[in-house]
């Protein structure tokens, strides 16, 4: 069942929309409506600012998620003891999606650094998740023959990670990649907000 609705444009469509709305407020906000000054004068550091922020909606998203635990319960309840129904499938699935959801949400505090328009945070934030989702398309369209450029972009093959956590395939190549992928977008972040003090 996992590796079924996973497959589906359906999950692509919810994180890569689900991603803009909910962090387009963390930065731009602040910054439309003037408390952007008394944020940045409060007695934090400015990488306690964007973790805060990042972790805020990473909460949420998460959040979201939720619910579905309830429906893997409803599936075990009629299901029985299932053989497909594998936890360490489960927590890879999850797994998955956390990991998915750090990199967008870290992408979506990098927007909403940029601009002081919620829209325009939206739309950047749209912007990068879809180009990440169609380097992941093209990374599956490459020839076989192996170079430089086919092995970067097999890296980006966000299709195959999914599939391989839903399968409970645990690899550390896909982990390194989301977590270093989210570290560099909250460090722009954070670039983006100390370069506001020298203006």
């Amino acid at each position: 069942v996992t590796e079924v609705f996973y497959q589906t444009p359906y999950f692509w469509m919810i994180l890569v929309l689900t991603a803009p709305v909910v962090t387009m407020r963390l930065f731009a906000q602040e910054k439309f409506s003037g408390t952007f000054e008394t944020l940045m004068t409060a007695p934090v550091r400015e990488t306690e600012l964007v973790l805060a922020k990042f972790s805020a909606a990473l909460t949420f998203y998460l959040l979201m998620w939720l619910p579905l635990l309830g429906c893997i319960f409803v599936l075990r309840r009629f299901a029985g003891d299932a053989p497909g129904m594998d936890w360490a499938v489960i927590g890879t699935t999850y797994l998955g999606i956390l990991l998915l959801g750090c990199l967008f949400m870290a992408m979506g505090c990098f927007a909403s650094a940029l601009t002081r328009t919620q829209t325009v945070a939206a739309m950047l934030t749209l912007l990068l998740g879809v180009s990440l989702f169609l380097i992941s398309f093209l990374a599956r369209q490459l020839p076989e023959v192996t170079t430089w450029q086919t092995a970067v972009l097999s890296r980006f093959t966000l299709l195959e990670h999914m599939q391989d956590f839903t399968r409970g395939v645990m690899d550390a190549r896909p982990v390194v990649f989301y977590l270093s992928l989210t570290a560099l977008f909250l460090y722009f972040t954070l670039r983006v907000l100390e370069s506001r003090r020298w203006k």
